[in-house]
């Protein structure tokens, strides 16, 4: 009996990142459909990458467990509502969108990982760098950010002025032209689409070390969904400890270099890093 899914959201700005699956215990598939949200979950495989790193992740853990899993991509507005509708029976994305809406006793979240969101900006108009002490000292300057990022709370409570722009890849497009000093993104997703979008010139573009926000993306389960959240865990478990987690983590940061503190809390001291 297969049950139905829907929809993965990151905010990212990802921010908005979600992920839907419904299990066919009787055929050993699991449905998931996503947004699309480079390098996180892509539509297709990318050469010498994969299906998108979260995507990889998700695949490889219900595979330890003898699952396949099946993917679409969809939009990302029905993300809420289709896992408390039980239309979907869980997402990946982050516990933020449930708790803000006073709903996150009704679901219960499996971290895969933690991201951090990065100011990405044109190194010919900041030559010598630059830093804060508080958001708030970005004050005056212009930020590009993607509507319905999860950091957009953020940079509003700093009282920072953004252009909202409808998708990542065009966020980064409007930094390269001008259109505003900073780009807001996950760093591993400012990484990639840099690399991607200028291939040849990635060294026009760096970014502010300093974080803009921290946010941790799971997998989130309905409680009634206790024993997929349960398969699912220990197949994690088992990637994390025989290297394949990290490898996905390595593969997807165009740098080579994969931060520790990405790594989140219920995977730290099993992860076999390489």
């Amino acid at each position: 009996m297969i049950f139905l899914k829907k929809l993965f959201i990151m905010s990212v700005g990802c921010a908005a990142v979600f992920v839907f699956f419904s299990v066919a215990w009787g055929g050993q598939t699991i449905a998931v459909s996503s947004v699309l949200y480079p390098p996180l979950v892509f539509d297709e495989e990318v050469p010498d990458l994969g299906k998108g790193m979260l995507r990889d992740i998700v695949t490889e853990a219900f595979r330890a467990e003898g699952l396949d899993v099946e993917y679409s991509i969809i939009p990302m507005s029905r993300n809420v509502w289709s896992v408390l509708s039980k239309v979907g029976d869980c997402c990946l994305g982050a516990m933020e969108w449930f708790d803000r809406s006073g709903l996150g006793d009704k679901v219960e979240p499996v971290d895969i990982i933690k991201l951090e969101f990065k100011a990405f900006y044109k190194v010919e108009n900041f030559p010598d760098g630059i830093d804060y002490e508080r958001l708030e000292d970005l004050q005056g300057y212009s930020v590009g950010n993607v509507r319905g990022s999860s950091s957009q709370r953020t940079l509003d409570a700093a009282g920072l002025e953004t252009d909202l722009v409808r998708n990542i890849r065009l966020n980064f497009l409007k930094l390269d032209a001008d259109r505003f000093d900073f780009a807001i993104s996950f760093y591993v997703t400012g990484e990639y689409l840099i690399r991607d979008l200028f291939y040849g010139h990635e060294a026009k573009f760096s970014y502010i070390d300093k974080s803009i926000q921290q946010m941790r993306l799971s997998v989130i389960f309905q409680k009634r969904n206790r024993a997929l959240k349960n398969t699912f865990m220990k197949g994690l478990e088992t990637i994390a400890r025989n290297g394949v987690y990290y490898a996905i983590l390595k593969r997807y940061h165009m740098s080579g270099k994969v931060s520790e503190k990405i790594i989140p809390e219920n995977l730290r001291g099993i992860v076999k890093l390489k």
